[in-house]
Parts: structure tokens; C-alpha cells; sequence
């Protein structure tokens, strides 16, 4: 998931989202500029905690989710949601949420969207954008089919598949789509909107647990074996479905498991 052009604080804001993995390496950085300035006696303004805790927790959270390990995760994104919640703005609430929707995503799970749904009225377009190119129906809708996304809103990687999926693109030039996205949790999250909208294939399957795998990102991984292996066995390839399986098993199985 990439925030390429976005701002996550809103205008005005020190910094802005270069890729969220990127981006939450950065929060350290600023982090320990803040304080290097403040000890310095520089006349430049100290970043407000607010910003600081929710950087960091969204950070953690974000790993945490990845990784599977769900109980700290619950916490992380508890802390991120409080810290941002200490600006009171829409803009903020709704990009924590929707960091954690397409989180969630990347592993084809949407409990967590739902939280977002509770700003968009008060948020702004590229939230709005964002909630809509991940499945959300747009504040006041209720239960209405998602809008659709206004792509120069998207944060930069995501612009492109949302282009070619109103363009009625196939799943083999979606597939190249998201190969060229360089961030690989920016990757999953689209792979995961193209998913839900049925036109991700065998091939974009395959890409996206190679991407998971390559990270040591067991949520997704785990998730996207599956897809492969029920693909794999509604095409009668047994070997292959086979192998997802196993794979499946090293992944979910207790680490002990096959250790010598």
C-alpha cells in the first residue's frame, strides 16, 4: 500500500507518504530530527506528540498485521486511532481507518473497513477516493454499491489499476499492472481491490504470494496460498494444488514442526 502524494497529517503537514512501509520508516527519522532540533535550540517548530504516537503506532500496527501476530496488532491500531483522535479532524481519523482497511485488505479481510465509514462525510476527496478504490460505499450511502474512485485522487500506484479496471482492462494486463509496483505492500492492497472485483487471475494469484513470501509477511501469505491452492484445484492441476497446500502448512504450522 502506497500513500505516494498524500499528505497524511492533511495540508500543511512536515511530511507525506512516500509508500506506507517507506513512510513508517521515515516516522522514526522525523521523530529523532524533532528532537535533535528542540536539543539544538532550532527555531523550527517540534512536531506535535499527536503526530509522533500516531506515526508510530500505525507503524507497529501495520507489522504487527502483517506478520499475524493479531492481539498486538488490536492494540497498535487501538493507540494509532486515540493519538489521532487528540486532533479531531476527519481527514486524520479517516486515514488511520483506511491504513488499517487496506492492511486488511492485502490479506483480503475487511472487518476493519467499516470504521472508516464514519468520516468520509467530513473528509476530504483523496479519502473519499481511496475509501471508494477499496470497496466503501460512500457517508450516507448505507449499504449502496461503492462509488467509483476518481483516479488523479489515488495515491500514486493505485491511479493506474484504478484506470484500467474502469477501463474494463483483462486480468493478464492487470496482472503487468501490478508487477510494476515497486512497493510490495502498495502491490498487495491492489491486488486485493482487483481480487474482489473478480479479475484477478491465476498469474496475479501467483504474483501476490510471491510478493507476501519475499516480505516473510505470514497474514497474506497464508491468505493468498489458499486462493492458489482452490484456483489450482478448479483447474484440475493437483501438483499445484498440492504444493500451495503444503506450503500453507509450513506457514501455518507450529514452528516446531519438521525442525530437526
Amino acid at each position: 500500500m502506497s500513500w505516494r502524494g498524500w499528505s497524511f497529517w492533511g495540508s500543511g503537514a512536515e511530511r507525506s507518504f512516500a509508500g506506507v512501509s517507506a513512510a513508517f520508516r521515515m516516522a522514526a527519522m522525523v521523530a529523532l530530527a524533532a528532537v535533535a532540533a528542540a536539543l539544538a535550540g532550532c527555531a523550527a517548530p517540534a512536531m506535535p506528540v499527536w503526530r509522533i504516537e500516531a506515526s508510530r503506532a500505525v507503524e507497529q500496527a501495520v507489522a504487527s498485521t502483517l506478520t499475524g501476530r493479531t492481539r498486538a496488532a488490536q492494540q497498535q491500531w487501538r493507540t494509532a486511532h486515540e493519538a489521532a483522535a487528540s486532533a479531531g479532524r476527519a481527514d486524520v481519523l479517516a486515514r488511520v481507518a483506511l491504513a488499517r482497511c487496506a492492511v486488511e485488505q492485502a490479506a483480503l479481510t475487511r472487518d476493519a473497513c467499516a470504521a472508516a465509514q464514519r468520516y468520509l462525510a467530513d473528509a476530504g476527496p483523496q479519502e473519499r477516493a481511496y475509501a471508494a478504490y477499496l470497496g466503501l460505499a460512500q457517508a450516507g450511502e448505507g449499504a449502496a454499491s461503492p462509488a467509483r474512485p476518481t483516479p488523479s485522487d489515488l495515491p500514486g500506484p493505485h491511479q493506474a489499476v484504478a484506470r484500467a479496471l474502469e477501463a474494463g482492462a483483462t486480468p493478464a494486463e492487470l496482472a503487468r499492472l501490478l508487477a510494476a509496483i515497486e512497493d510490495p505492500l502498495a502491490r498487495l492492497v491492489a491486488g486485493g481491490v482487483v481480487w474482489q472485483v473478480g479479475r484477478l487471475d491465476a498469474a496475479g494469484v501467483s504474483l501476490m504470494v510471491d510478493t507476501a513470501s519475499q516480505q516473510g509477511w505470514r497474514r497474506p501469505l497464508a491468505v493468498w496460498l489458499g486462493v492458489q491452492a482452490r484456483l489450482a484445484e478448479a483447474a484440475g492441476d493437483t501438483d499445484a494444488a498440492t504444493r500451495a497446500r503444503r506450503r500453507l502448512d509450513w506457514v501455518m504450522g507450529p514452528a516446531s514442526a519438521g525442525a530437526p
